[in-house]
């Protein structure tokens, strides 16, 4: 389990930090699934289509984390045990923007493990050879 420092600090004057379950196969596929959910396109009934991409990264960003978080520094519970909020708010509420940006870009390597994005059987085949 990894501990991410981040840049804000608490009263004492360490940094605040959170810690991450780190390991993909400790990750259920309902917890994958909930990832998955968290962004979803809409289309109106004109059939235009209206969405934030930076929105849609920290949806998925924030659903990773619901599961992925086990203990912060922060004076408020971890999202997976605040049922009545969206991990979106919890993390919104609990850390600045800056912390935040850090966290998402230090679990992104995570998440793409998760995702498989380094899995060999999804990259492209090269075809064969030339004589």
């Amino acid at each position: 389990m990894p501990r991410i420092e981040l840049p804000s600090k608490q009263a004492d004057g360490t940094p605040n930090y959170v810690d991450v379950r780190d390991d993909p196969n400790s990750f259920l596929a309902a917890e994958l699934f909930a990832i998955h959910a968290a962004t979803r396109l809409n289309s109106g009934a004109d059939g235009n289509t209206s969405y934030s991409p930076r929105e849609m990264d920290d949806s998925a960003t924030c659903a990773f984390l619901a599961a992925a978080i086990t203990s912060w520094s922060f004076p408020s519970p971890i999202p997976s045990q605040v049922n009545v909020a969206t991990p979106v708010v919890v993390i919104g509420r609990a850390m600045s923007g800056k912390d935040y940006s850090v966290l998402r870009r230090k679990v992104r390597p995570l998440i793409d493990e998760l995702e498989g994005a380094d899995d060999e059987e999804e990259s492209p085949k090269a075809g064969p050879s030339a004589p």
